[in-house]
């Protein structure tokens, strides 16, 4: 029986009531907020803080992109190679940078990967970034991955992360050198100090990097990650893809070699064979409606040339022509071109997301659309020559390298040499047959529409303008020297002319 048991109309007289306070372990008093978290261990607050949507298995990420069964193989190898430490040239390597253009498949690597470690029981712990709420910014980049160590590796590394949050409860709000000292580094070092050895490296999977909301951060996670391996005292590596922007290519420049190793998603590793999507499109065959021998070759070469590279391409074709609920041939007619789409069929809505990400994060977006219109509309058989391009739109020396820096993952800036005298040439190219597709459709790019006939007109009238100038601009122009500005100038001019009349 206690002392209060169900009273009623009472009260109580000449009584003194104390306020006794808790102290933290430092001695300062504690307030309400801390008097709760102090009440629940380190690992239930970091909880509070995790991205869940950013594991490799997370149920918010189901059906997530990955490699078709014998495709990639080769790079899949070498990235499993390093990570086991089997390959003589990258064994010293404890970060290795996966990169490429946009949609080249970075994430379907980067998932497969996941896979195949988590498959042999790696401790693995995953971000893959993306622009939404929670995986877009850097603030649960580290709790997240430090939850995922939490489970998987033996209670002497959440023990120090309860002491982190004890001996400071708002951890995660300080900086992500802290938060990578305290509930990383210092976790994993206790761990080894218990005894803890492993045969396996813990491997850390960071995909997407390029989707961080802010630029610096994204050079800044860069840096960290080699200041946390920097005494090479971790059994750990960390795998990082992304594409190569400006402020993370800055950055992994600057890293010594010894350290990382680098794996261009190019040519070497983007085989016809790995892009072209028969075998993929056999999951339709079942169908009994499907004629044999669909799709044909000339349709399967079709969706090869608008792929170049780029997997995200044939990956979304696949889905949208593999629906149950509608024809197969069909819908291989619509992509084709062959039938127009439905009003409500959004069948490149991931893709047009992909391009108009990229997009809006660059300045001086008119510009830059006009410069990329030039590329686009120009006279067949032109080699792009960014010194050409210059002159022509009235740009200083080096503008369009300037501009492009943050569409290096659509746009490629980079030395050719030229076909008539083997001289090093400075060109520009688009780097995904598709993005030509949705920048002149004003349905899918909207604000970044390119609009043919203003601007073949528009490159009518420069022409037009630069004939009154053809002496000085002639001297400018190494491109072209067999042919003669003058003639190459009225070559564009009847061009766009004949195009502006269209």
């Amino acid at each position: 029986m206690t002392m209060f048991n169900r009273p009623t109309d009472f009260s109580i007289n000449n009584s003194i009531f104390h306020n006794h306070q808790l102290q933290s372990s430092k001695g300062t008093m504690l307030n309400p907020t801390e008097l709760y978290e102090s009440t629940i261990g380190g690992f239930e607050r970091l909880q509070e803080h995790v991205a869940h949507g950013a594991f490799h298995d997370s149920g918010e990420r189901f059906d997530p992109p990955k490699c078709h069964p014998n495709t990639r193989v080769a790079i899949i190898k070498r990235i499993t190679d390093w990570i086991n430490g089997l390959n003589e040239d990258t064994r010293e390597a404890l970060i290795m940078w996966l990169y490429s253009a946009a949609g080249a498949g970075k994430s379907a690597i980067a998932q497969t990967i996941a896979e195949i470690l988590d498959d042999q029981h790696y401790v693995l712990s995953s971000f893959f970034w993306r622009n939404d709420p929670q995986r877009g910014a850097a603030k649960l980049l580290v709790t997240t991955l430090a939850y995922q160590l939490a489970v998987k590796l033996p209670p002497v590394f959440r023990e120090r992360l309860d002491l982190a949050f004890e001996n400071d409860p708002l951890i995660t709000t300080r900086s992500l050198e802290a938060q990578f000292k305290a509930l990383i580094r210092e976790p994993l070092v206790e761990l080894l100090h218990s005894g803890f050895s492993t045969n396996n490296h813990i491997v850390i999977i960071i995909d997407g990097l390029d989707e961080c909301d802010d630029p610096k951060v994204q050079a800044r996670i860069v840096d960290l990650s080699f200041r946390l391996l920097h005494n090479r005292d971790l059994p750990l590596k960390i795998l990082i893809a992304s594409r190569p922007e400006i402020d993370i290519s800055s950055s992994f420049d600057r890293k010594s070699f010894s350290t990382l190793a680098r794996i261009a998603l190019d040519d070497e590793y983007q085989s016809e064979e790995n892009i072209r999507p028969r075998s993929k499109l056999s999951i339709v065959y079942i169908r009994s409606y499907i004629p044999i021998g669909w799709p044909a070759e000339d349709s399967l070469d079709t969706l090869v040339q608008k792929s170049y590279g780029q997997f995200i391409y044939p990956s979304t074709v696949v889905k949208y022509v593999a629906s149950q609920r509608h024809r197969p041939t069909h819908r291989l007619e619509v992509v084709l071109g062959i039938h127009l789409p439905k009003a409500d069929d959004s069948l490149f809505a991931e893709l047009d997301a992909l391009y108009r990400h990229i997009l809006m994060g660059v300045e001086d977006m008119d510009l830059i659309l006009k410069i990329i219109g030039f590329v686009v509309l120009h006279p067949p058989y032109h080699v792009n020559s960014v010194t050409f391009i210059e002159d022509f739109l009235l740009l200083a020396p080096g503008d369009v390298q300037l501009l492009m820096e943050n569409l290096s993952s659509l746009i490629s800036v980079k030395i050719y040499p030229d076909s008539h005298d083997r001289a090093k040439l400075l060109t520009i190219h688009i780097l995904h047959a598709s993005l030509k597709d949705y920048l002149l459709d004003q349905s899918r790019s909207k604000d970044f529409f390119l609009d043919c006939l203003q601007m073949h007109t528009d490159y009518a009238e420069l022409c037009l303008a630069h004939i009154t100038e053809l002496p000085s601009l002639e001297s400018k122009l190494l491109s072209y020297p067999l042919m003669g500005m003058s003639r190459y100038v009225l070559i564009c001019l009847k061009f766009y002319v004949l195009m502006a009349k269209k």
